[in-house]
């Protein structure tokens, strides 16, 4: 069922944030119902401002061998940088001035 990925984005969240320290932006998230060997395309953004389109990516995660019926997949995906040769200009990291998440 959807609800039960959406049930774990608050608590994995704070969890998260609390091990990163100030991150100010959204958790982006992805929820999605799939059969056996399905693949997740986890959202990538930047840690402090939702609008740095520099970091604008996802990650494909499955496992070849599930999940099965009563099993569920959680994924956590995270990067250390913009992608590479990105040319999507807007807000770049080191313009970023109102520190609430967004920009």
């Amino acid at each position: 069922e959807l609800e039960h990925g959406a049930l774990w984005h608050v608590p994995g969240g704070y969890a998260m944030r609390e091990r990163l320290g100030d991150a100010k932006a959204i958790v982006p998230s992805a929820k999605k119902v799939g059969a056996f060997g399905s693949r997740l395309d986890v959202p990538l953004g930047h840690i402090n401002a939702a609008y740095v389109r520099s970091h604008f990516d996802a990650m494909e995660v499955g496992i070849s061998d599930g999940p099965r019926p009563d099993e569920i997949l959680f994924c956590l995906a995270m990067t250390c940088g913009p992608r590479v040769h990105d040319r999507m200009g807007g807000l770049a990291a080191k313009d970023i001035k109102a520190w609430d998440g967004l920009r």
